[in-house]
């Protein structure tokens, strides 16, 4: 059995690093680990365009490495050139597909892991040689607090993070008044090109906001995910603050916790109305919000996502721990 240690992502001093949790997980389970060797700065623009010259490859140890397509050159920096990748692949969506196949070929890759279940199906067919095995998105669930209660809450309706302008028109929410008498009170976490609240503020108006828009990439940018549907942070965020989901939940995500947790977007009414209704009924889905945050919370982190990944790595014939 080959020995398997993972090294811990890039961190970015200024922003959250959604690639280390795992990492961390690894390590509370008792994982092997090794070193990181990225370049001094000034060399990460050669680090991210080119690659170290192919060595003869370690056959003791592999790399556990979490990765990105579009920074896949760095995210593997150096060891691709002296072992065993295991490659753990975020946000491959299909313009990198062909790219991702190819690099996989040119390491020797034996095993990888991708977080979204279409991609895994496609590289399995690709790659039928690969183990590949599918790797739901999870969360670090500390930083999300459960709060108030829907009908204490001030904020209406959360929208952060990717617009969903294409789905949500946010001028005509802005325009709504309640059947109380108040203008709906909807607040978007990134307006003119920047994002209002730090990630501190950000977790508190989470938890006093009623609804939150969640759509997958491929309803609010197409252009960018295609037909790839699939489970992000995104989803795990509202449900450990409880607010209200108002958009589509990815089918991975259903499949998963074997429920829906999102009310769904009709096309007999008009999103903006729907959210209307919802707020008029705001006390009713107390249940299910209050059910989303312990299926999060039982389902949905990264110790629960990182035992499964081990256990199955020592399944096709890794060591992955002392």
């Amino acid at each position: 059995m080959s020995i398997i240690k993972a090294v811990s992502p890039y961190i970015h001093k200024s922003s959250l690093n959604f690639k280390l949790p795992p990492y961390q997980a690894w390590i509370e389970w008792g994982g092997w680990t090794a070193p990181a060797h990225y370049p001094p700065r000034l060399l990460h623009g050669f680090a991210f365009r080119w690659e170290l010259p192919q060595l003869p490859k370690h056959r003791a140890e592999a790399r556990l490495r979490f990765v990105e397509p579009v920074s896949i050159h760095f995210d593997t920096f150096p060891d691709y050139s002296r072992y065993e990748i295991v490659p753990m692949v975020w946000d491959c969506w299909p313009k990198y597909f062909e790219m991702m196949v190819e690099w996989l070929k040119k390491h020797y890759v034996r095993t990888a892991i991708f977080t979204s279940r279409q991609t895994a199906e496609r590289m399995r067919n690709a790659l039928p040689r690969v183990n590949i095995l599918w790797c739901p998105e999870a969360i670090d669930p500390a930083p999300y607090h459960a709060s108030k209660g829907l009908t204490d809450r001030s904020i209406d309706v959360l929208e952060f993070g990717r617009s969903n302008q294409r789905v949500i028109n946010a001028d005509r929410l802005q325009q709504i008044h309640l059947a109380d008498g108040r203008q709906l009170r909807h607040v978007a976490t990134f307006q003119g090109g920047h994002f209002i609240y730090s990630n501190e503020q950000l977790y508190d108006a989470m938890a006093d906001a009623r609804i939150a828009i969640a759509l997958p990439r491929s309803m609010t940018q197409p252009e960018v995910a295609g037909d790839i549907e699939t489970l992000t942070q995104r989803y795990w965020e509202c449900m450990l603050s409880r607010m209200v989901m108002v958009g589509h939940a990815p089918q991975e995500l259903v499949d998963l916790i074997g429920y829906n947790p999102v009310i769904e977007l009709r096309e007999d009414i008009p999103a903006e109305d729907l959210i209307t209704d919802v707020l008029s009924h705001i006390s009713d889905y107390q249940p299910l919000v209050d059910r989303n945050r312990e299926t999060a919370l039982r389902i949905g982190t990264w110790r629960v996502r990182m035992k499964m990944v081990m256990e199955w790595l020592e399944s096709v014939g890794y060591n992955v721990r002392g």
